[in-house]
């Protein structure tokens, strides 16, 4: 049996391939026994400001961050009224969009449950986000699923996949450069990249600002039932770049 399975770092509402990349495999895995990248994705990502124009950020403190420190280890800082802010900021942002009278609320209930562990938390909203988009992949943090083994980088990666028992292993096209088409091979897991499908024309987005934005954009501005289509319609496409042929992506 063909087990597809992608590992990624837990990020704070993430752009949409993160979510057509779950939505493209059997397991997804939660990386969140690496460390912290400071000022990347893992606690923050972009919205519209109130005149469409340009980008701000919204960003979940945290304590005593540090790029020494791994993921599964940092904690949320106490509420000392950032998150009143946020959801101020995210009402000012979308209070006329479509999505507003559902996800409003919902975002409420998010920064409401912002405490303590912060892979928790990502782990949380991942999966109602997922639940949204009716994504039913299994969603699972290597911090308490696999041993690290004292591997790291692609090892690490390859060798998770082997203790899964997966045939096929999916990352975004950004991490190309990370790894070796031919180490994969050798060990009898296939290498694929997903291509995320982020100009459907049906889609409707920020247009000064693009579809990389966070998550919460496309889901303030489009029907749940367009975007769970959208998350189906990946490419999946071989790491052998001499190969043309692409494939699909079925949930």
């Amino acid at each position: 049996m063909t087990t597809k399975i992608a590992i990624m770092q837990p990020y704070f509402l993430p752009y949409i391939g993160y979510f057509q990349l779950m939505s493209a495999v059997d397991r997804f895995v939660i990386l969140d026994d690496v460390n912290y990248i400071n000022r990347g994705w893992i606690n923050r990502n972009r919205i519209p400001n109130t005149s469409l124009d340009t980008t701000q950020w919204l960003t979940v403190p945290l304590r005593r961050a540090s790029q020494n420190r791994l993921i599964r280890d940092l904690s949320i800082a106490p509420d000392d009224g950032w998150r009143n802010c946020m959801l101020r900021t995210i009402q000012n942002c979308y209070s006329r969009s479509p999505g507003s009278t559902d996800l409003i609320p919902r975002c409420e209930g998010w920064l409401n449950a912002a405490e303590g562990n912060l892979s928790d938390f990502l782990r949380r909203t991942l999966a109602d986000i997922a639940n949204q988009c009716d994504i039913t992949t299994e969603v699972v943090p290597t911090s308490s699923a696999y041993s690290g083994n004292g591997l790291s980088g692609q090892e690490r990666i390859l060798d998770i996949c082997l203790q899964e028992g997966a045939t096929i292993y999916v990352n975004l096209p950004g991490g190309r450069h990370l790894y070796d088409h031919a180490l994969f091979q050798s060990s009898g897991v296939e290498l694929m990249f997903l291509k995320p499908n982020i100009s459907d024309s049906h889609l409707t987005f920020c247009e000064s600002c693009g579809p990389f934005l966070s998550i919460l954009d496309l889901l303030m501005r489009n029907p749940s039932g367009l975007l769970q289509q959208v998350m189906r319609s990946g490419e999946l496409q071989p790491a052998d770049e001499s190969v043309t042929a692409t494939q699909k992506c079925v949930a």
